[in-house]
C-alpha cells in the first residue's frame, strides 16, 4: 500500500490526511473506507488534505469525486487542501477546480465549514 491516512477531527468537520503516491485501486479502497465511516458517524463535512501526495492520477481523480458525491449525497460538504502544483494543474485540465471546493489550508476550509 503506498498510501497513509490519518484523521484530527474538528468543530465542525473531520480532516483527512492523505501520504503517498496512491497509485492503486487498494489505496482509495482505505480512503473509501474512512470516508464512509465519518459520514456513518454523523461527520458529512470532510477536508482532504493533499499536503503530502505528489501525483494525482485517474484512480485519484475518480476518489475525489466520489468523496465529493458521497459527501453532497449526506447533506455535507468536501474541502481539499495543500494541493501541489502538479495536482492543481491536473484539476485545471479537467475543469474540477469549478467543482469541487479547493481551500489553501485546513483554516481556511475549517473556516468556511463554521459559515455553514
Amino acid at each position: 500500500m503506498s498510501l497513509t491516512l490519518s484523521q484530527t477531527a474538528h468543530k465542525n468537520c473531520s480532516e483527512i490526511l492523505v501520504e503517498g503516491s496512491g497509485l492503486s485501486e487498494v489505496d482509495f479502497e482505505e480512503i473509501h473506507a474512512v470516508v464512509e465511516a465519518e459520514i456513518n458517524n454523523t461527520q458529512p463535512n470532510l477536508i482532504l488534505n493533499l499536503e503530502k501526495v505528489r501525483i494525482l492520477n485517474s484512480l485519484g481523480i475518480n476518489a475525489l469525486i466520489k468523496i465529493f458525491t458521497k459527501c453532497r449525497n449526506s447533506g455535507g460538504d468536501m474541502y481539499i487542501v495543500n494541493i501541489s502544483e502538479k495536482i492543481n494543474q491536473v484539476l485545471l485540465l479537467t475543469k474540477l477546480n469549478t467543482v469541487l471546493n479547493i481551500a489553501n489550508s485546513t483554516a481556511e476550509a475549517e473556516e468556511n465549514f463554521n459559515l455553514i
